[in-house]
């Protein structure tokens, strides 16, 4: 091996040595392993909380379309938000497991990574926010018909309903699309950044952050 090789090669590792060293010193700074101990534990109380309510709501959901499968409109309302309770349930439960994840006799890095998954969840509210709208009547019809007895649809144009799922329905696979970019991977590109920092907090963008830097590093 000729010496400038082996030159290359030191300066290679001590580059990533000094990276990993400044990662472990920006995250003693920035964390205090008993007050995260003591925030991970109400984080968890809060997300059971979610998973209780989202899976009593899911039954519900359940229950109102078997009642409802005779009427098209009204089942298929239902399912709309039966889908997006689950996929809310889905993730609380995800947050639930992270959180149990959560060793703190565990080097430091480790633990911020888990820290910083469970400080990003505000993007998935964002994202099912952005996923809502071109079905939030869905909610309105159920919202209706359950509280109050009353079917919207039947009040309804028809022509303005069959319009307004069609130009509705052209929507979804852009939205999916722009979603799907929505994410820390992608920090590099000015339109998601701006656009993520637009919708989330500081907290959930600090956090994002710090994953895209987590997964540089280590590949």
């Amino acid at each position: 091996m000729e010496a400038n090789e082996l030159k290359n090669i030191l300066a290679a590792y001590d580059s990533k040595l000094d990276e990993k060293l400044s990662l472990n010193v920006a995250s003693f700074k920035s964390i205090n392993l008993e007050k995260s101990e003591k925030r991970t534990l109400s984080i968890l109380k809060y997300r059971i909380i979610e998973i209780v309510v989202f899976s009593l709501l899911a039954l519900f959901m359940g229950n109102y379309i078997a009642s409802n499968w005779s009427q098209t409109h009204l089942a298929i309302s239902g399912i709309i938000v039966g889908v997006f309770t689950l996929i809310a349930l889905a993730g609380s439960i995800g947050q639930v497991t992270l959180l149990q994840q959560i060793d703190f006799a565990k080097p430091i890095v480790d633990i911020r990574k888990k820290i910083e998954l469970v400080n990003a969840h505000g993007l998935l509210i964002v994202k099912l926010m952005f996923l809502f709208t071109p079905i939030w009547w869905s909610y309105i019809v159920v919202a209706y018909d359950s509280l109050f007895n009353i079917d919207l649809y039947a009040n309804m144009d028809a022509d303005f309903v069959l319009k307004y799922l069609m130009v509705n329905s052209l929507l979804i696979i852009p939205l999916v699309w722009f979603l799907n970019k929505l994410n820390y991977k992608n920090l590099h590109v000015k339109w998601i950044r701006k656009t993520i920092r637009l919708f989330t907090g500081s907290k959930t963008m600090k956090a994002l952050e710090f994953l895209n830097d987590i997964e540089k590093f280590e590949n």
